[in-house]
Formats: structure tokens, sequence, C-alpha cells
């Protein structure tokens, strides 16, 4: 299969959320066919999507203006300006192997794997995915049988069109980090709703910066990754009350050896990339000794590094790490038809939210009193103040969820002062961290004592 993607040099379609495509297919004799559809985007998380769809043959590979009428292309544009703006913007190449599966209950799948490339200009991207595809039926029977093939495979839920791919390859961010997005949401939206589209988003983040692992060693997709992962964990705590007896979350226990490889790749990200260069020239200053030392201490912990990666890229190839991610994708698609109580599952979830991020807060606010309740020679507060850094983060980013169903100012305020909490206690812990983390790796004993000085000093300082 080749397909043609078309857009205009604004990028307007992708704008819209629209795809319009020319597909060639060689059969059976050497004739060549010809496809044009156009793509609407549907709602769709973390891998599983609903999307509107109008494919029409055609003789020739030129796009065919009323072959779009019927479609929702009237609408995006009426006056047919786009239409002639319309340029080819970059192309799919790929061997389909198609197959048809009929579930125990009737309903019809349509699986294929395609194994090729996504092109735009020079620049090339491997391409291999499943998809499968319902014809007729429920979608239950998707979940089913994906989740046979994860049994047997190691597969990532992937949420990214082949358009959205050649899209990003044509902006150069094909391996950008996927940061959190605002939910929507509205003071009425209902609570199931509310809690699958808080929890859906973060969920997406996690997956797609999973998907991003492994095909780029970005550390920025490794912080994004953990970031949702905590946003997940952040959302489960919000919505608790509500889900513990109606729909509780899946065990995710299968996830641990993922999480654990994040942050112990995480944790030498930010001993290489922030916490080292800062005390670099201080430890140096001048002496071809100290230089040599801080050189080879730079070489082994790239070594570690690269052997914490190789680590999280074996964690994200077992089969059970897609398994529990499809198990969660389909216990999020399920929430708003679980059987919910009437007065929740119409209460809307500002005045909800209001009750449960003043309870947060005040957590937080005592926690930190707490903290601050420590004498010197009471012992080392690092566990006190780790708790109060967690508590923060759930602060920061439960704000953040409900943040358009919130009074604004005071949630404002409210975020900062986590954000502040989070920053300062985290910068410390790094410190105190990265003694830890070079020891094991033979560094020189003076630069660990170096380092355990500035960590010191630090906590002293505070």
């Amino acid at each position: 299969l080749r397909n043609i993607y078309f857009d205009t040099p604004g990028q307007q379609l992708r704008q819209h959320k629209v795809a319009l495509r020319l597909r060639s297919q060689r059969e059976g004799g050497g004739r060549l066919r010809w496809l044009q559809t156009l793509k609407t985007a549907g709602q769709g998380e973390a891998g599983l999507s609903a999307r509107g769809e109008w494919e029409v043959a055609l003789r020739k590979g030129v796009i065919d203006a009323l072959a779009l009428q019927g479609t929702p292309w009237p609408q995006i544009d009426p006056d047919g300006s786009l239409l002639r703006q319309l340029l080819p913007c970059f192309t799919t190449e790929c061997t389909r192997t198609l197959r048809e599966y009929t579930a125990p209950d009737g309903s019809l799948v349509e699986v294929a794997l395609d194994v090729g490339s996504v092109r735009a200009g020079a620049q090339r991207e491997p391409l291999c995915e499943l998809e499968l595809e319902l014809k007729r039926g429920s979608a239950q029977a998707l979940f089913a049988l994906a989740a046979q093939l994860a049994e047997h495979l190691p597969v990532l839920p992937a949420p990214q069109s082949k358009a959205e791919r050649g899209w990003r390859l044509l902006d150069g961010t094909s391996h950008a980090p996927r940061r959190a997005r605002q939910p929507t949401l509205a003071a009425r939206t209902p609570l199931p709703q509310a809690a699958q589209a808080v929890l859906a988003e973060a969920f997406g983040q996690l997956v797609e910066n999973l998907g991003g692992i492994l095909h780029s060693d970005g550390p920025e997709l490794v912080h994004q990754a953990r970031v949702g992962w905590r946003r997940w964990r952040s959302a489960l705590w919000l919505f608790k009350p509500l889900l513990a007896n109606i729909a509780p979350a899946p065990d995710s226990t299968a996830l641990r050896p993922v999480l654990t490889a994040l942050g112990a790749l995480r944790d030498l990200d930010v001993a290489a990339l922030e916490s080292l260069p800062c005390w670099s020239g201080a430890y140096v200053a001048g002496h071809e000794d100290r230089a040599a030392h801080w050189q080879a201490m730079e070489a082994a912990v790239a070594t570690e590094r690269r052997r914490r990666r190789q680590q999280l890229l074996a964690a994200l190839r077992q089969p059970a790490t897609g398994q529990v991610l499809l198990t969660l994708a389909q216990w999020l698609y399920t929430l708003p038809d679980t059987r919910w109580p009437r007065e929740l599952a119409r209460q809307g979830i500002a005045h909800w939210a209001l009750r449960r991020t003043r309870r947060l807060h005040r957590r937080l606010r005592e926690a930190l009193a707490e903290l601050e309740k420590v004498e010197p020679a009471g012992g080392d507060p690092f566990e006190q103040q780790h708790s109060v850094r967690l508590l923060a983060k759930r602060t920061r980013y439960v704000l953040e969820a409900l943040r358009t169903v919130l009074p604004r100012e005071r949630t404002r305020r409210w975020q900062d002062h986590a954000t502040d909490l989070q920053t300062r206690i985290g910068a410390a812990r790094d410190l105190m961290l990265l003694a830890e983390l070079l020891a094991p790796l033979g560094v020189h004993p003076g630069i660990l004592g170096f380092v355990r000085g500035v960590a010191a000093a630090h906590k002293a300082d505070r």
C-alpha cells in the first residue's frame, strides 16, 4: 500500500483534525487500484479511537472534489479555497497482511499488520503497526483479541494515527515528548465522564512517552512518562471515593519493572544533565588531575545511563507490560458505562471537585507544618521532606486537571505554592542522592567527598 497525504501549506486540515489521502494498491495481475479517503478525528485515548471515514474508488490518482460531497468536507471548506491549495505532504508505504476474526459473540474484527515506513521529504521513519478495526459488533471484542495477542507479543497501545506520525515527521517532532494537556471539563460535566476525561488524559501521556522511549533516548521522554504516571496516580486518588465501590482500577503491579527502570534512569539523567554540570567548575578549579577525575566520572555516568536505558527497554518489551496497559485502557473505556448510582451519574464535577481539592490543600498545609516542627536534634527530616514533596506534586497535578472548573484565583495561588514546594524540596533531594548514585560507579573519592560536602552545606543552609 502507498498512501499520499495532502494538506495546505498552512496545515489547515491538520488544524481541523482531518486527513485526506490517496491510496494506491497493487492487486493481482499488476493492476493499480486507487482509493480516496477522508478521515476525521473522533474521540480516542491510549490506542483506542473512533473516527469518521469516507472512502471512494477512483480511476486515477488525482483528488476528486465530487467524491468529497456527502462528507464533512463542505463544512470544512465551504468556498473550495482549501481544495485549491492542497499539496502532497508525506507518504506511507507498507506491506499489509490482512485477516478477519469473528469473535465468539459474532463481532467482526479486521486485523491489519502494516510493516514499512513513513516518509516526508528526505526524512524516513520505520512503521510496524498492528491495527484492530471493529467492523461489526461490540468494542469489547477488540479488547479481548488485543489481550490474546498481548499474551504472545510485546505490544504497546499506540495512540498516533499514520497521518499524525507523518505530520510530526514533517515538523521534525517525531520523538518530541508528550506533555500534559488540559482535559475538557465544564462545571456540569457529569462525574463519570469527568473521571474518564482526567484519567484518560494522564494515561495517554504515560503511553505516548513510553512508545517514544522505544525509538529515542531523549531524557525528557523518560521524565514525561514519569509525570504521566504520577498524574494517573493523582487522578486515582482524586476519584477514589467514587470509584472504590463502583469501578475500582485494575491492579497495575505488572508495571512495576517499567516504573522502577524509569525512576532509576531519571535519577541518573538529573545527575548527568542538571546537578553535576553546576559543580564541575568549582571542583576542577583549574587543576589538571581534578579535571581528569571529573572526565572519568562523566564517562562512568554515561556508561551507567546506557545500561539503565537497556534495562528500561527490556522491561517495556515484556508482554506483561502491554497486557496491563491494555487492561487499564479497557477499564477507562468502560468507566462511564458502569452502573453508577443515579445521584452520582447526574452530578456535575464542579462542586465535588471544590470539596476534594480543599481537603487536599489542607493535608498539604498540615504536612508542611509538621515538617517545620522538626528540630535539628530530632533526626534527619529527609523522609518528611520527601512526603511533603509527593503531596505537593499530587496537589499540583489535581489542580491542573481541574483548573477549568475551580475558582480561578484561589486555584492559581494554591498551584503556585505546590509547585514552589515541589521544586525547592526536589533540588535538595537531588543533591542528597547524588553521592549515592556516584559511589557504586568507582568515582574518585575526592569527587564523592566534594559532592557530600555540597549536599551537607545545602542541608545546613535549609
